[in-house]
């Protein structure tokens, strides 16, 4: 399969009869003559936009999967018959694609798709969203719910994860991305949620409890990125 870049937490994912579209919002998105599968994790401004519509529509083939919590109203009407809107932890079945959702610990969900014989996982903004300054408490409970969602990953043997790193978490941006290995992992994991500062994958891949992970970890460090995984 081929995995592209497009940026933030967008990506696009071609495998061999069809496309997956992950959290657009802006940028190039690349022109593939397949059946294509556009996700919104949830409805804010850097996970979705209304633009994505007319950039997918017009290939004639679109379906759509949104996040319960984006408002019907913004898909345009003859586009609703393609459109699915689905609710955390639950499971949906269409057209050969097999889909689990996870509930994020900020909006919307995360989801598990099963096509063509290969699991992919997107995020969202399913992360541990630990904050220096926050209380105590409060990054416990945020330590614990996450960790406790990344149970419904375990031993699902997945191909390739788009996971956050975050680096306006400062000293707690690799939390999410270090909890998502020890729950699951994957073979190939793309970084994502990085605002535009790349150097949180080489950081991450050299810290010395995270070099088990760094050969899984993939070097993302410019939007239009290409890469070919088996």
């Amino acid at each position: 399969m081929k995995v592209t870049f497009i940026t933030h937490s967008s990506y696009f994912v071609e495998l061999e009869g069809c496309c997956l579209l992950f959290d657009y919002y802006e940028g190039e998105v690349p022109q593939v003559d397949k059946p294509l599968y556009v996700f919104a994790s949830h409805c804010h401004g850097d996970h979705f936009s209304p633009a994505v519509f007319q950039l997918a529509g017009a290939r004639g083939q679109a379906r759509f999967i949104l996040s319960n919590d984006i408002w019907e109203s913004r898909v345009p009407e003859a586009l609703r018959p393609a459109t699915v809107f689905v609710e955390p932890r639950r499971t949906y079945e269409l057209e050969g694609l097999k889909i689990a959702t996870l509930r994020s610990t900020d909006q919307g969900v995360a989801f598990l798709v099963e096509c063509e014989g290969k699991r992919i996982y997107h995020a969202g903004d399913l992360n541990c969203w630990v904050w220096d300054g926050a209380p105590r408490f409060q990054n416990d409970q945020m330590t614990q719910v996450y960790r406790e969602e990344l149970k419904l990953l375990e031993g699902k043997d997945i191909d390739v994860a788009f996971v956050p790193l975050d680096p306006r978490q400062e000293a707690d941006f690799d939390l999410g991305m270090k909890y998502f290995f020890e729950a699951a992992g994957a073979r190939y994991v793309f970084p994502m949620h990085m605002w535009g500062d790349y150097s949180v994958v080489p950081l991450f891949k050299s810290t010395p409890p995270y070099r088990e992970y760094a050969q899984a970890v993939m070097d993302v460090s410019a939007p239009g990125q290409e890469f070919e995984v088996d």
